[in-house]
């Protein structure tokens, strides 16, 4: 989706940490035994959510620099055609997920379509109006859940939810009570199209930036950690209510977690750009860009290849922390390995492939080709 003649190199390799992030924390709650509370499996339990904000933050960014120049020059007809080339992608992306969902529960896939058509709705406004719709997305969340039981629905031995094809049940689980709810996660969107607005390629405004998003993030912890220590010595309030509510945990996405989501994205992929730009091409990274660049094949094949295979090996949830971590981190290295083959003959990978006959464009994903050498 860049505009620009040189491809972002930085942007590519977050894509890729959001789908090794993903795959690590999928295959733990997938695989991993439920009752296990080592230090390693207590790590993971902080890394959910992660991936997936830094994955939707990158949605953002793309669709932005999608119409970068369009908006700038404000070619109302560019701007139109590309907003309906997000949007057929993002209806792609919303079935897909759908069909996906009997295998994976806890997908990500449709949620994520609804998020970049909101986003494409959302493109040309101002940026000052971005941030106070990010705003009112973080705070009116805990006001809905006085209204919406949080657990209607669900029957959480499975994760499944069991209302979920009724009209009712689905608008209820996509908008408020999911795993990834459109109040609030459309706001990492938001966030994500106002950075791809800024000019990070210049080092002032990177590092302003950055230094920002670090700043928060440390704060967010803090206060966290701080706020949940008053409520436990100081009221009444169960612990795990106190967890929920203070804790940056992603579900519930309450306000810390928000918050804490987009300083982390912005950090690790202003981090992303900056080492892309510090290290050659020829060092490593331009292999991990190319897993970046096949973000969709890639989750989808960690369901379908990864869990599900091993699910009929040795059943759900039966292998230990470390076994699973390492499954995770051995599927990451096929992924990689399998996108170098792949790019040696084929410039677009298999799901840019089909959405291009969905879209007929080129324009993929978050705001880069799947393996578009081209940009």
């Amino acid at each position: 989706m860049f505009e620009s003649k040189q491809r972002i190199q930085g942007y590519d390799v977050a894509s890729a940490l959001a789908l090794f992030i993903m795959v690590i924390v999928n295959f733990d709650l997938g695989l991993a035994r439920l009752n296990d509370d080592g230090l390693l499996s207590k790590v993971l339990d902080q890394l959910q959510g992660k991936g997936a904000a830094l994955f939707i933050v990158l949605a953002g960014v793309g669709i932005s620099l999608l119409v970068k120049t369009n908006l700038f020059y404000y070619d109302k007809i560019k701007l139109w055609e590309k907003q309906r080339i997000v949007l057929k992608q993002g209806a792609f992306l919303f079935v897909l997920g759908l069909m996906y969902l009997p295998l994976w529960p806890t997908d990500i896939l449709h949620y994520y379509g609804f998020f970049i058509s909101i986003g494409a709705l959302l493109i040309s406004i101002r940026s000052k109006s971005l941030w106070i719709l990010v705003v009112i997305l973080i705070a009116v969340y805990p006001l809905i859940l006085s209204y919406v039981d949080l657990g209607t629905g669900w029957n959480w031995n499975i994760k499944q939810y069991n209302s979920f094809w009724t009209f009712n049940g689905f608008l209820q689980n996509l908008l408020v009570n999911s795993f990834y709810p459109v109040v609030p996660w459309v706001a990492f969107v938001l966030a994500g199209i106002w950075l791809g607005r800024q000019n990070i390629t210049n080092k002032n405004n990177r590092n302003l930036i950055l230094l920002l998003s670090i700043t928060i993030f440390f704060l967010v912890q803090m206060s966290s950690f701080r706020l949940g220590y008053i409520a436990l010595h100081y009221t009444n309030m169960p612990a795990e209510d106190i967890l929920a509510i203070w804790g940056t945990e992603s579900f519930p996405p309450m306000p810390l977690f928000m918050i804490s989501g987009i300083s982390w994205s912005f950090t690790i992929i202003l981090l992303c750009v900056w080492i892309t730009e510090k290290m050659n091409t020829r060092d490593g990274l331009s292999i991990l860009a190319k897993t970046g660049q096949m973000v969709f094949t890639h989750y989808i094949l960690h369901v379908v290849v990864g869990i599900l295979g091993v699910y009929l090996l040795f059943g759900k949830n039966n292998l230990s922390t470390e076994v699973a971590f390492l499954y995770a981190i051995d599927f990451c290295i096929v992924s990689i390995i399998f996108s170098m083959l792949w790019s040696l003959r084929f410039t677009k990978g298999p799901i840019s492939m089909l959405m291009g006959l969905i879209s007929k464009s080129k324009i993929t994903k978050t705001g880069y080709n799947e393996n578009d050498k081209k940009l």
